[in-house]
């Protein structure tokens, strides 16, 4: 390659580097950061929380929270450039193919947010097709397990067999379900447990 060649090469790099910063959404980086970087253990999620000075989640939310069956849990808000932000990490039991299955969660939404821009990161992130018979209220639900850096689908289907369960109880399952409303996506990661 010619030296005229690699600086051009270096541009274009740099160039979509810059362009890929300008794309990141600050709900979905939330979500990265807190929920998924902590394997939506509560205690580890809302310090990371508390460290980026986010502060305690008023109790209309909290209780909101628990009218989804959500429990033991805490939550934590933030507000930036006018978008308020709400995390909550605790316990959960989705009903999956007719039986609850306990989960830890760690849920991040934001208002206002543009909820198709998070659909499309949440699908990327998840990298498998979403499982319609996952729990996911007018949103979307990705189950997986990772294998060499890559994500392999596991299907709500499978989560109450020998195999699902073996794999719940090595902690190898995540999911991540997003949903709410169009102004107020919420991005939820859960880890089944036993």
């Amino acid at each position: 390659m010619s030296r005229a060649g690699a600086i051009l090469s270096g541009v274009v790099a740099a160039a979509l580097s810059i362009a890929g910063a300008a794309r990141a959404d600050p709900t979905f980086d939330a979500f990265q950061n807190l929920c998924v970087k902590t394997r939506a253990q509560p205690a580890a999620a809302l310090a990371a929380a508390d460290a980026h000075g986010w502060t305690d989640m008023p109790a209309m939310f909290r209780d909101e929270i628990a009218k989804q069956g959500f429990s033991a849990g805490e939550g934590r808000a933030k507000s930036i450039n006018r978008v308020l932000t709400l995390m909550y990490a605790g316990k959960g039991a989705p009903v999956i193919e007719g039986a609850p299955v306990p989960v830890r969660a760690c849920a991040v939404g934001a208002r206002p947010a543009d909820s198709a821009a998070l659909k499309k990161l949440a699908a990327a992130f998840a990298a498998v097709p979403p499982d319609p018979g996952l729990p996911a209220s007018k949103g979307q639900a990705f189950a997986f397990t990772e294998d060499g850096g890559a994500h392999r689908q596991v299907l709500g289907t499978e989560l109450h067999s020998p195999r699902g369960q073996a794999l719940i109880r090595q902690g190898k399952v995540a999911m991540v379900i997003v949903g709410g409303k169009p102004a107020a996506p919420l991005l939820v990661y859960a880890i089944p447990t036993l």
